[in-house]
């Protein structure tokens, strides 16, 4: 009788991965972001979800991966496509001039309070939505970019403590080669020429 692990996976969560995956890569985002929302909702950790999705699930959606990278490129040429329609907006407000004249020194009232208008409807005018926006996406890229540091350094460490498994591995084995080497032979015949 083969029990069944504690942690396998079941058809549903294969298939919730496999749903949220494919709509990250249509989406234009990464798989590393599908993983983490998936290990969210199933207490799974995030390379759980990514070891999973490459070694099993991955090869039954095939066809789906090809499609949501095409539809995820073309959406990001009609984005960019967008984007250069859009006009760009002004960094410098071009402001009207007050006085019409070097000749003419005064000002009037209303040509101050007229000129303050044109200003403020012109500070307004600017995008301040987009502004917010590009903000917002900022501070998210930040905290992604400081996220992937520390797990970089979390696989660097990982990668030093293998590499210092292996030495000392490959050491063992040295010493069990010179071992068999200087005794002559294999440790069994060593052992019944003591017993002789």
């Amino acid at each position: 009788m083969v029990a069944n692990r504690q942690d396998a996976w079941t058809k549903e969560e294969d298939n919730y991965l496999a749903e949220v995956v494919l709509k990250s890569i249509n989406e234009g985002s990464t798989q590393l972001t599908a993983f983490k929302i998936v290990a969210g909702n199933l207490s799974r950790t995030a390379a759980a979800c990514g070891y999973r999705w490459n070694s099993f699930v991955r090869k039954f959606y095939k066809e789906e991966i090809e499609n949501a990278k095409v539809n995820s490129k073309k959406q990001a040429t009609n984005k960019n496509e967008l984007n250069d329609e859009v006009p760009k907006p002004q960094t410098e407000i071009e402001l009207p001039e007050v006085v019409s004249s070097e000749s003419d020194q005064e000002v009037s009232f209303e040509a101050v309070f007229q000129f303050l208008e044109t200003v403020k409807e012109k500070v307004e005018s600017l995008p301040v939505r987009e502004i917010q926006s590009l903000e917002k996406k900022l501070l998210i890229s930040k905290q992604e970019n400081d996220q992937l540091k520390v797990e970089k350094q979390q696989l660097l460490e990982k990668v030093k403590e293998l590499e210092s498994e292996y030495e000392n591995l490959f050491e063992f084995i040295d010493q069990k080669r010179k071992f068999v080497n200087i005794s002559g032979g294999t440790p069994d015949k060593k052992v019944r020429s003591k017993k002789e």
